[in-house]
């Protein structure tokens, strides 16, 4: 159920930003190839000019200035005209005989090589045409220029009928080189790589469907966000690491008890005290969710139940380190056993685990059994909150099959691990099936409002605001105080 498939602009460009070092490296290989390949390549080449001045008796033209800009378009027009009679197989057959009587090695010099190498244009926008003739040697440029501009104004004459052509400035011999474009090719090379390396980030943003914060869930699915919760990066402890207790600090206490509340109000006015907690796919931490949600309402002084409602893959066991033998969910449907046989008293608050029990043959079956729906009836007499880790929904059906029977279902989402395509298919079964999403729970390991509140409110307000330490001090104090009221009254 996506709101919207609008591209976030400004989070593709903080996307692009933050790896703008790779654009800043392919922009320096571009400008060193390009540098590179320009140096390798590059040949002197040598330009002999002259000018001249059409007289054409244009009353607007003063001092061989054009007056208007349509006196200035017409010149340009004029510009090309003459260029295309002076390149004109003709033109350039009368210049190859002039060049032979100049030079005998001229003979080997094709009409097409002579034309390729002359241009024209106007001298700042005035009547005067500028005539250049650009090759890799020096003498040949000023033979080649001089005789266009011998043939150059009878061609022209005879064509556009002008009044008189003047040779302004005759062509002079090239004494250096023309300048080379080296360096404007090299940051041509840069400005290539530049864009091409945003290009590929831009799509590799654009290809990439992982969750990356809150706002992607917000912008996309119409379920709201519950709690963010911060993810350990390194599983070294065990799994009984991520559990709350008093060690744990005050920011993971901060984000369960958010998640706890927001979830206790979303089940006002539903039918029952029931809640799945799933998510799209398997690895998501849905289960150290469930665990640490079940130990913050405990906390809170509400009798909860965890039940470990994933026969195929159990993994509150691993959690809270109990015999994998003991009986549990299965054994409880399949009538092997009561429930209050099958309960882990938790030494955390006033928290019961079920575990999942042996594995059966038809977990889904069991699931939608009516002695699963007679256990709910019955734990819900006894206990403020019943949560169940289930299966994830794209993998198996478990959870959905219980759709009517809860209140709803918590979502979780793994930062940039959860794809779009599995929660939109999540989430289509979840609305097939009637089971209500209550919200997500989004767990990553790189939150944005956490980091702000990490360094900006709880290093420097916040850890004011966790009493614990103090709790301790004070019933260290009282403790040692009541002891030396002992001894005064011993003494």
């Amino acid at each position: 159920m996506k709101k919207t498939g609008q591209i976030d602009l400004m989070k593709l460009a903080l996307y692009v930003l933050k790896r703008i070092w790779l654009v800043i490296l392919c922009a320096a290989i571009g400008f060193a190839g390009m540098y590179w390949q320009a140096s390798r390549r590059a040949v002197d080449t040598y330009t002999a000019s002259g000018t001249m001045y059409m007289v054409n008796g244009n009353p607007n033209l003063v001092n061989y200035q054009y007056a208007t800009t349509g006196d200035l378009y017409a010149a340009a027009q004029l510009i090309e005209t003459y260029s295309v009679v002076v390149k004109s197989e003709s033109v350039m057959g009368k210049v190859a005989e002039r060049l032979l009587k100049t030079n005998p090695d001229y003979q080997a010099l094709p009409l097409s090589y002579l034309a390729g190498t002359i241009s024209m244009s106007s001298v700042q926008d005035t009547g005067v045409v500028r005539i250049s003739v650009t090759t890799t040697d020096a003498q040949r440029s000023l033979d080649i220029c001089r005789a266009v501009m011998e043939e150059a104004p009878a061609a022209i004459k005879s064509v556009v009928h002008v009044g008189d052509i003047e040779i302004v400035d005759s062509p002079n011999l090239p004494l250096a080189p023309n300048p080379q474009n080296i360096r404007r090719r090299a940051m041509t090379g840069a400005l290539a790589g530049g864009v091409l390396a945003a290009a590929v980030l831009a799509l590799l943003f654009l290809l990439n469907r992982k969750i990356t914060d809150v706002k992607d869930l917000t912008d996309s699915y119409e379920p709201p966000v519950l709690a963010s919760i911060k993810r350990k990066k390194k599983e070294v402890e065990g799994a009984d690491a991520f559990l709350l207790s008093d060690k744990s600090p005050m920011e993971a206490f901060e984000s369960y008890a958010k998640l706890r509340m927001n979830l206790l109000y979303t089940l006002v006015g539903k039918p029952n005290n029931v809640v799945i907690v799933t998510s799209a796919i398997a690895g998501e931490g849905k289960s150290t969710i469930t665990s640490n949600l079940a130990i913050s309402v405990a906390m809170s002084g509400k009798k909860v139940m965890l039940i470990d409602a994933d026969m195929r893959r159990a993994c509150q066991r691993d959690i809270f380190r109990y015999s994998r033998k003991l009986p549990g969910l299965s054994n409880v449907l399949a009538g092997n056993c009561s429930w209050r046989d099958s309960i882990v008293v938790s030494k955390r608050g006033d928290m019961d685990i079920m575990p999942a029990g042996q594995l059966p043959p038809n977990p889904a079956e069991l699931l939608d059994s009516p002695q699963m729906k007679q256990l709910l009836k019955e734990l819900s007499q006894h206990y403020d909150l019943i949560l169940l880790d289930a299966p994830p929904i794209n993998i198996v059906s478990d959870p959905l099959v219980l759709s009517s029977e809860v209140a709803g279902c918590l979502f979780v989402v793994r930062q940039f691990f959860s794809d779009h395509r599995e929660i939109s298919h999540a989430l289509r079964s979840a609305e097939m099936t009637g089971m209500n999403v209550l919200g997500f729970v989004f767990y990553g390991e790189k939150l944005s409002q956490s980091s702000y509140y990490s360094r900006k409110y709880y290093h420097g307000y916040y850890h004011k605001y966790d009493t614990r330490a103090r709790v301790k001090g004070e019933e260290t104090e009282t403790k040692d105080t009541n002891q030396d009221k002992v001894s005064e009254e011993e003494g």
